[in-house]
């Protein structure tokens, strides 16, 4: 069973928007899947182009369409975080390794839960 949360990326003039967050510590990236991407960037601000190359679990190379910069809150601790968009994925979000360590999670695999500082 996949582990997802609510998290919530702030936008530059104090929107909130709400994703569904897969955990994954496995992966080296945080990233939004572009569909959920187009609905949200204009509430988001503060992204950019990406010219970035994504290696995914099945090795294939996808090029990453846009970087987002800004800050992240989950269960109330916000950290200063990024996520890479692109195309294709089966999930909205992706919270991969970067922002787990930016928000000093730890996994106890036995209970199989993740808890931040």
């Amino acid at each position: 069973i996949p582990f997802i949360h609510r998290v919530l990326l702030k936008g530059l003039h104090g929107e909130v928007v709400r994703v569904n967050a897969l955990f994954d510590d496995g992966a080296m990236v945080a990233a939004m899947c572009e569909t959920v991407f187009h609905r949200v960037k204009h509430r988001l601000g503060n992204w950019s182009p990406s010219t970035r190359c994504l290696r995914m679990a099945d090795g294939t190379v996808v090029l990453a369409i846009a970087k987002w910069e800004g800050e992240v809150e989950l269960e109330g601790v916000c950290v200063r975080g990024e996520f890479e968009v692109f195309k294709g994925a089966g999930w909205s979000f992706l919270f991969g390794k970067p922002l787990l360590q930016k928000f000093q999670a730890v996994h106890d695999y036995a209970a199989d839960e993740i808890t931040v500082k």
